[in-house]
C-alpha cells in the first residue's frame, strides 16, 4: 500500500466518518470536524484525488472511491484497536486514548499492529 502522510490520513478518516461510507461529504463538515480551514481541505482533497482515494467534482461533496474506502476503513479499524486496547487493557481514559490512537495508528509498525489486533481478538473472546 502507497505510503500517505498522517494528514491525509486523517482527512480519509474524516471523510469515512462523516459520510456513512457512500455519501459525500462537503469540505465545510470536513473542515469543523478536523479544525482545519477550508483550504487545507481542498489541498487535502486534491491530494488524495491524485492517489486516486476520493472523487469531487468542482465544488461538490467529496466522496471516496473504492480504493478510498478499503484505506480508510483500514485507518479506522487500527484507529479503534488502539482506542480500546488502551482504555480496555490499560485503563486510558476515553479522551487520552482517542488522542493517543490518533497519533499512534499513523507511526506503528504492521507487525505490532497485527500482534496487538491477535491480542485484542483473543482478550474480546474470553
Amino acid at each position: 500500500m502507497n505510503r500517505i502522510s498522517p494528514s491525509l490520513e486523517d482527512y480519509l478518516e474524516a471523510v469515512l466518518k462523516l459520510s456513512d461510507g457512500d455519501s459525500g461529504v462537503r469540505t465545510t463538515d470536513i473542515a469543523t470536524e478536523l479544525k482545519v480551514s477550508k483550504a487545507s481541505v481542498n489541498q487535502a482533497v486534491g491530494l488524495l484525488s491524485e492517489r486516486g482515494l476520493v472523487e469531487q467534482e468542482p465544488y461538490g461533496p467529496v466522496y471516496l472511491t473504492d480504493k478510498g474506502i478499503l484505506r480508510a476503513r483500514s485507518i479506522y479499524r487500527r484507529h479503534q484497536a488502539i482506542k480500546r486496547f488502551l482504555m480496555a487493557i490499560l485503563g486510558v481514559a476515553e479522551n487520552t486514548a482517542e488522542e493517543d490512537a490518533c497519533n499512534i495508528e499513523h507511526v506503528i509498525s504492521n507487525e505490532t499492529m497485527d500482534r496487538l489486533m491477535d491480542y485484542m481478538e483473543k482478550e474480546m473472546d474470553k
